[in-house]
């Protein structure tokens, strides 16, 4: 007797089929974020087959654990944990009877598909499992939301009920590095999310106020970097003092500091990007948000900056922010009270600083200096892995 039980978790990708001669690099870069994310979990093999990967797994695996896991690694559409028999109806319909039993005699629909095309097809194939559920007496309904998949392929019959929605977008690491600018906000850390979701891998950069670094690092921002670390298996953080800038302007008026401010933030990006070989800077600006990042203010703060800034919050409203940031699993901390050297109070601050001006101000108050001083004696790392 056949036993119907989970043996597997099919793992399907979407947009890497889009990537013609490349595809291989995406799948070989996707099957390894998969294998990384599923460190410390058991499971048998993890295997490619033909547009699907497969976790084959052992009678101890928690699937749980690993579909957890599995959720966070982008570049993965959907997968299923999924009974695979032999493509003979009967062993088909076991399966599919198996699936039903657990929706608690609620009705079901039959999906059938093919990936291998010989024999008989799709129609044909419904029709013998619809004649066959008939005679068993087993509920269906062709409107039904609890469908039961059958996916015929050339190494067997997969079956599978629940379909889990994966993040979608590319695999970590194929676009390369982004330096992050993480504030202790709720938008930097959404920005980073989507960063990873087009393939950038994050060096966190984060500014605070405090008279060590040690006190950043204590802080609620290395949770951050945990709860994002689940998206690209590790984090690597530096955490920047912002005392020197703010001793360096403390005359300036302070209407234009906040402007200012982003160009130092955006040179000292510059320093970490040229150490860790990323060729982007991500921030957290969403534009005409606040005074900071009306257009000619970010067009000023960025004159200069040889890398790419990449903003991809720009079109995004706050509520839409927040949402996202409750679904990542990172509003939470975002909330926590924090002294953030990014929520600075400014009073009558300037939305229309030209380039020109921020220049002047840049040499005035010998930035270029305060950025060279931060990098010597301003500047620690941390990293961990998952």
């Amino acid at each position: 007797m056949t036993n119907y039980s989970y043996k597997y978790i099919v793992i399907h990708f979407g947009e890497i089929w889009l990537k013609g001669g490349n595809r291989n690099i995406f799948i070989n870069r996707l099957r390894r974020n998969i294998a990384d994310a599923l460190k410390g979990t058991d499971y048998a093999s993890l295997d490619l087959r033909r547009d699907r990967f497969m976790v084959e797994l052992n009678e101890g695996s928690d699937i749980g654990m690993i579909s957890a896991r599995l959720s966070k690694v982008f570049g993965i559409s959907w997968f299923a944990p999924a009974i695979l028999v032999k493509s003979e109806i009967g062993e088909m319909f076991g399966a599919v009877g198996k699936l039903a039993s657990e929706q608690k005699r609620k009705a079901v629909r039959i999906v059938v598909r093919r990936s291998y095309k010989e024999g008989k097809n799709s129609m044909e194939i419904l029709k013998e499992l619809l004649d066959l559920a008939n005679r068993k007496g087993m509920k269906m309904d062709k409107d039904s939301e609890r469908v039961i998949n059958v996916n015929i392929t050339d190494f067997g019959t997969l079956v599978y009920a629940d379909k889990i929605r994966g993040p979608g977008g590319l695999p970590v690491g194929v676009s390369g590095k982004a330096v992050v600018l993480l504030s202790g906000g709720i938008d930097s850390p959404v920005a980073a999310y989507y960063a990873m979701k087009r393939g950038l891998t994050p060096i966190y950069l984060h500014f605070h106020p405090f008279a060590s670094n040690k006190i950043a690092e204590e802080s609620k921002i290395a949770e951050f970097g945990k709860e994002l670390s689940g998206y690209s298996n590790g984090a690597s953080i530096y955490y920047a003092k912002a005392d020197f800038f703010q001793s360096a302007v403390i005359k300036m008026s302070s209407r234009y500091e906040h402007v200012l401010f982003k160009r130092f933030m955006y040179k000292i990006a510059e320093r970490i990007a040229k150490k860790e070989g990323a060729e982007v800077i991500c921030t957290g600006e969403s534009l005409a948000q606040v005074a900071s990042q009306t257009v000619k203010n970010m067009r000023a703060s960025e004159k200069g900056i040889r890398l790419l800034m990449l903003r991809p919050l720009s079109g995004f409203d706050k509520q839409e922010i927040v949402d996202k940031a409750q679904s990542i699993g990172t509003f939470e901390t975002s909330i926590k009270p924090y002294k953030d050297v990014c929520s600075m109070h400014i009073q009558n601050p300037s939305t229309s600083m030209s380039a020109e001006l921020t220049d002047a101000l840049y040499r005035k108050y010998g930035i270029a200096k305060v950025v060279q001083r931060t990098m010597k004696s301003g500047v620690d790392h941390a990293s961990w892995t998952i």
